[in-house]
């Protein structure tokens, strides 16, 4: 199970070429790539399979007043996944400004998108999706049957014109979306990749291949071609209609700009009416980001593609298991019948390895420093010759960190306040309007929020009556400023 993130200024704004996607959103394909859909669909029940080959039948419903999610929808969805992995994974609710929102569904920062993600985010959570015996859990079950809304709860503030940059979002993802985040059932996703390509089906094709190219049933973890019939294709993307032909066309101009990119090789389209088939190979194997990492998995006996997968992932955990892995196949008594298996275990479950007999962790805390001993031919120690230059880098690091944190200003400075108080468990001391309040001042400089993050991490350590001193204390700024 992935630890909690610890707190670090960073804005919670994802500018980054490399994201995550949880696999069951990726395959199930829960939202239609479409770009728009009747008005009145509020009701659709598809039937796709699973990896293995298994049917499952997904059905979404909205209220009289919604259409099912649809098009940007995919986008926003992947934005706050990638954001609630930003906040640490936390057990309850997490706070993003609108405009953090937006940036990390890769969208411009204007009123058209604003009106989009208020829409989408609604529909997130008034959609209602059952998912019969397909839903993967980690677990004796593997296939469970799954009800629920994607966005579990939301809270946000809108003024007279809607949604804005500063507009507080609160949302918490549903259950089971965030039991297979802690579990690690991710993939990597190229968020820099994804952001780039033209419309919101393209982007829908490609995450759907995406997940399905991952797949550790195969010799080395990747699918090199995908075949499905077209009709049933269609229909799990979304694309309302029962023609092949008209099909056929709409999925064209997404497959011409996956091939051009290069993300699939080939795209092939056999048989006659509703009996055609298609048929994709996929482009080169990816590298993923971290190469170096990926190679000391496979090294040991770890598919490709979930080495790929795993070193993009959980890029910290790497080293440190390949050592615990060599160990134990060090003091093992007996032969590992799988040893890529027994690495894959280490990577996403490291706390249930953390007691290997005669194993000292690398990055285990280190105790009161160890009397001196002289080196040969020397009258100094060899720690005493590295530390100076150790604790040189950990200042120079730290003066980094500092310098950046104080470049911080607007926007970007409003998410890194919202992101800190959130880890910190302040900000759910605080109303949707007093939070909104707290976002408006910090952004005019008329609260200093840096001031109020360093307060509120010192009053960790007097527990809540020192939290809730400074929520007071900043409650009080809020009336003064806007009785």
């Amino acid at each position: 199970m992935p630890e909690r993130k610890p707190p670090r200024a960073a804005p919670l704004v994802l500018d980054v070429n490399s994201g995550y996607d949880e696999l069951n959103l990726g395959r199930l394909a829960l939202i239609s790539g479409q770009k728009t859909v009747p008005p009145g669909l509020r009701r659709w029940q598809k039937t796709i399979l699973t990896p293995d080959g298994r049917p499952v039948v997904i059905t979404c419903t909205v209220p009289d007043d919604q259409v099912v999610p649809h098009g940007l929808d995919n986008d926003f969805m992947v934005g706050l996944v990638n954001l609630c992995f930003e906040a640490g994974l936390p057990d309850g609710p997490f706070t993003v400004s609108a405009y953090g929102l937006l940036k990390a569904s890769g969208f411009p920062d204007s009123a058209q998108y604003y009106r989009a993600l208020e829409e989408s985010i609604v529909r997130l959570n008034k959609a209602n999706y059952t998912i019969d015996e397909g839903w993967f859990m980690h677990g004796p079950h593997s296939w469970t049957t799954q009800s629920f809304a994607q966005v579990n709860y939301l809270s946000y503030v809108r003024s007279r014109s809607g949604v804005r940059g500063t507009s507080v979002i609160t949302v918490q993802l549903a259950p089971p979306i965030m039991e297979s985040l802690r579990a690690g059932y991710i993939k990597p996703l190229d968020l820099n990749f994804y952001r780039s390509l033209s419309q919101p089906l393209v982007r829908a094709v490609y995450r759907q291949l995406d997940a399905l190219h991952f797949d550790e049933s195969t010799a080395d973890g990747l699918v090199r071609e995908l075949s499905a019939p077209l009709m049933a294709w269609g229909s799990r993307l979304g694309i309302l209609s029962d023609r092949p032909d008209n099909v056929a066309r709409t999925l064209k101009p997404a497959h011409d700009e996956l091939r051009a990119r290069g993300y699939v090789a080939e795209v092939e389209l056999t048989g006659r009416g509703r009996d055609k088939l298609l048929r994709y190979v996929f482009g080169p194997p990816p590298v993923g980001e971290y190469p170096e990492l990926a190679l000391l998995l496979s090294a040991r006996g770890v598919k490709s593609g979930v080495a790929v997968r795993l070193s993009t992932v959980f890029p910290e955990r790497i080293e440190e298991a390949a050592r615990r892995f060599d160990h134990y196949l060090k003091i093992s008594s007996r032969p590992v019948a799988n040893p890529g298996g027994l690495l894959v275990a280490m990577v996403q479950r490291p706390e249930d390895f953390a007691e290997l007999p005669g194993y000292a962790a690398a990055d285990a805390r280190p105790g009161p420093p160890p009397a001196e001993t002289p080196a040969k031919g020397t009258g100094k120690g060899r720690s005493a010759r590295q530390r100076p230059a150790a604790q040189d880098e950990l200042d120079a690091l730290e003066a980094r960190e500092e310098a950046k944190l104080a470049a911080l200003q607007g926007q970007a400075l409003v998410d890194w306040v919202l992101k800190q108080l959130t880890l910190l468990g302040t900000m759910k001391h605080f109303t949707l309007p007093e939070r909104s309040q707290l976002a408006e001042l910090v952004l005019h400089g008329q609260l200093d929020g840096r001031t109020v993050v360093r307060e509120a991490t010192r009053a960790i350590a007097g527990g809540a009556p020192a939290v809730l001193a400074v929520v007071e204390d900043v409650r009080r700024h809020l009336q003064v400023t806007h009785p």
